[in-house]
């Protein structure tokens, strides 16, 4: 059964690449169109880096599918959008979610003093600016 109003999604990490995967125009869910905001954290945007690292060994990814899962790289739908990262992430982390919004031409907020382990923590305070992002 569909629950009514509109839908905000957030995603942290492999999260936030699942989320930013969402407003590529290759996809095309039927709920798509209830879609307020899209808030990608500390997103994976760019899977063609990971073919590099050990982590490859599981993930079996190939040139092909890394830029096809890639949000940066896809053919965007207009659905707002604003990338978030924490400052005190490591630099890959906010290299790619710069490139995500450079890509969208969307807000990309930097929260000061935030991590990858803690960025997310502001969602559970409703008056955050990070939840405020996210119900925008």
């Amino acid at each position: 059964r569909a629950v009514p109003g509109p839908l905000r999604l957030a995603g942290h990490s492999a999260g936030g690449h699942l989320v930013a995967r969402m407003a590529c125009a290759d996809l095309s869910p039927p709920w798509r169109d209830r879609v307020a905001r899209i808030v990608p954290i500390s997103p994976l945007s760019d899977l063609r880096p990971l073919m590099g690292t050990t982590m490859n060994d599981d993930l079996r990814l190939d040139r092909e599918e890394a830029e096809a899962e890639s949000p940066v790289l896809c053919d965007q739908v207009d659905l707002p959008m604003t990338v978030w990262v924490g400052a005190a992430e490591r630099p890959a982390f906010i290299e790619q979610a710069r490139g995500l919004a450079a890509k969208r031409g969307c807000d990309l907020v930097q929260a000061p003093g935030r991590h990858h382990f803690d960025v997310i923590e502001e969602l559970a305070e409703p008056d955050s600016p990070l939840t405020g992002a996210l119900l925008g």
